[in-house]
């Protein structure tokens, strides 16, 4: 575990010494900014059109936060890829690999680490849209439940789109390929829960087993299931797993 605590460090330090992260972290805020922006304008219109006490049911929270949240978790879809194409594809073009291959760390820790130094900046980028609920809890009451239900959502999300990014980074060594492998790997499992409406009842079942958007919506809806939950966890370890076995096969080559 020392070893890729040691990788994480040297990954974050990279990450923050060159624009990536920054260009990341203004390319998230620029989108969420504005789409937070554009609900609570939806909310205020919604609001004046009541003319009356709301009725129980409307929830600003679910109102703004809900579909906010599952229009930036296709963002992410965009934004990892860009994060994780360099993670291992860098390595192979400045030809460190090799150290890295001979080094004590073992294949295991070098995939943990950096996995561990992307999930860093991913918590930083939802810790820092947290003031997109707090500005609103000045001047109104927010379902907290909810919200907690969305950022861990977010991170279970997030987590298992890493895994896949990263994955995508061991199978070639020119980063474009590996956005693009990212990119369509993950899109792949968003798009099952719509691919799911056309099936058959068994298939339906499975496709939507699969979907990423079958298991965040209900964690967007306030629903924390321990199948979803495991769900993300369960991608994220599989996909690490063939990271480790793709780096690993190197050494046969």
């Amino acid at each position: 575990m020392s070893g890729a605590v040691i990788i994480a460090r040297k990954e974050l330090k990279q990450l923050f010494s060159s624009p990536i992260a920054y260009v990341a972290l203004a390319m998230f805020f620029l989108v969420t900014g504005f789409l937070f922006f554009s609900l609570v304008g939806v909310y205020t219109t919604q609001v004046l059109q009541l003319q009356g006490t709301p009725p129980p049911d409307f929830n600003p929270t679910r109102i703004i936060f809900s579909p906010l949240y599952q229009d930036t978790s296709f963002v992410l879809i965009l934004l990892v890829p860009v994060l994780t194409m360099r993670l291992v594809s860098e390595e192979d073009r400045t030809r460190t690999m090799e150290l890295l291959a001979t080094s004590p760390v073992t294949s295991t820790g070098i995939i943990l680490g950096k996995y561990l130094a992307a999930l860093v900046l991913v918590l930083v980028l939802l810790a820092v849209s947290v003031y997109m609920p707090l500005s609103l809890a000045v001047i109104g009451r927010l379902d907290w439940g909810l919200l907690a239900s969305l950022y861990i959502g977010m991170l279970l999300l997030g987590g298992a789109f890493l895994a896949i990014g990263l994955f995508a980074s061991t199978l070639n060594e020119n980063q474009i390929v590996s956005a693009a492998i990212g990119f369509a790997l993950l899109l792949l499992f968003w798009v099952l829960g719509f691919a799911q409406q056309a099936s058959g009842s068994t298939v339906q079942q499975v496709l939507s087993a699969l979907s990423f958007s079958t298991h965040f919506t209900n964690l967007a809806g306030g629903v924390i299931d321990t199948q979803d939950v495991l769900f993300f966890l369960s991608l994220a370890g599989f996909f690490l797993f063939l990271g480790t076995l793709a780096l690993e096969s190197r050494k046969w080559r």
